[in-house]
């Protein structure tokens, strides 16, 4: 994986093979928590290339139906291998908003040479990067791992601010979710497997092994005060040792309200995320958790902070509001949006940070509502 520098030569000396222009594009998961929002918003700027796709076939074209525009619907398991043929036919772009077992759909988009992205990409699909991004040079696809609020938003700061302070000494991604937001069943699941499972993390030039919820640090979110946010895998630090040059990669993660906070903390300190990540354990918590979704309806307050220190210099760049479906979704489609137009279209496997322009991404936010802050 190469720098945002190198990242440019390389997209430069790779502008004779775009990745295929116009075609379909195929929003998987597209009636989900984040996917109808993404659909909506392509909807009107690509008429009659928005497709629906999904295992609930009624579902899908319900919601098609309900975005006119021409918004079709296709059935799709994005788990079955043996349907993505048919379901990327007609397709130049695949905006992936549900959780993969595997990234054999990724695989097979970049053998047709088609463009990609992911609202949340898991760990495992960083592994074997090099291998598909010189196949993805071959074919002409041209990949974005990461296109919600992180990895997708949180890269776009990080570069913004590597720009702005010069070589980076150490990266820092701190999120704040609350429990009465909206989110989907995929993102429990995803909560629960990484706090049961350790992780490597990068500081002072070496790797060192973590769990997630524990090294608490106090954390200045926008707009809410100073939370205690803790370790916690997100994915978007997993290469910025190596496309930003950090010699420290922090994630944290904080919950609201703060009980909540101090209780999945406790929890994870018992040892109870193995219990109940169990199949017949979990309709449990999850019944749990839709109560208090229900009952902290008004509590969907979300932040995101991103904070550099290099050269001497300290900055960061922060965004809050409510309802953190809904930013991540406007990041989703307009990544999405620059990959179907080809405003980015090098041909590789890259993430956002190496070959995304930060000030029209973000121009792009405000169009949307949404404005990120910056603070020196």
């Amino acid at each position: 994986m190469t720098t945002h520098g190198q990242a440019s030569r390389e997209a430069h000396d790779s502008e004779q093979r775009p990745a295929r222009a116009g075609g379909d594009i195929l929003v998987v998961g597209g009636y989900g928590v984040v996917g109808r929002l993404v659909a909506a918003s392509l909807a009107p700027r690509f008429p009659d290339r928005v497709v629906i796709a999904g295992w609930d076939t009624r579902r899908a074209q319900e919601f098609a139906e309900s975005l006119a525009y021409g918004v079709r619907a296709r059935r799709f398991d994005v788990n079955e291998p043996a349907q993505h043929a048919d379901a990327l036919r007609g397709v130049g772009t695949v905006m992936v908003c549900v959780a993969q077992r595997e990234p054999r759909l990724l695989r097979a988009a970049i053998e047709e040479g088609l463009r990609y992205t992911d609202i949340a990409p898991r760990l495992p699909f960083w592994t074997g990067v090099e291998e598909l991004h010189q196949r993805a040079l071959q074919t002409g696809a041209c990949v974005l791992l990461g296109a919600g609020l992180s990895p997708g938003i949180s890269n776009m700061m990080a570069r913004k601010l590597s720009d702005l302070a010069g070589p980076i000494e150490s990266i820092e991604t701190s999120i704040l979710l609350s429990i009465g937001d909206e989110y989907g069943a995929d993102s429990l699941v995803h909560l629960l497997e990484s706090l049961k499972q350790p992780f490597k993390l990068f500081r002072d030039g070496r790797y060192e092994s973590a769990l997630a919820f524990s090294d608490g640090a106090r954390v200045a979110f926008p707009g809410l005060g100073p939370r205690t946010g803790y370790v916690f895998p997100w994915s978007d630090v997993v290469y910025y040792p190596k496309t930003l040059g950090a010699r420290t990669a922090v994630g944290r993660l904080a919950i609201e309200p703060r009980w909540a906070n101090d209780l999945l903390r406790a929890l994870v300190r018992a040892g109870a995320p193995s219990w109940l990540e169990q199949r017949e354990t979990l309709a449990g918590p999850r019944r749990a958790l839709d109560w208090l979704k229900r009952i902290l309806s008004a509590g969907d307050h979300f932040a995101l902070r991103v904070r550099v220190e290099g050269a001497g210099k300290v900055a960061a760049m922060s965004i809050a509001g409510r309802k953190q479906a809904a930013i991540a979704a406007a990041s989703a489609a307009e990544l999405c949006r620059m990959l179907a137009t080809n405003e980015v279209c090098s041909p590789g496997v890259w993430l956002p940070e190496q070959i995304v322009s930060p000030e029209p991404f973000f121009a792009a936010l405000e169009l949307h509502g949404w404005r990120v802050e910056l603070h020196r």
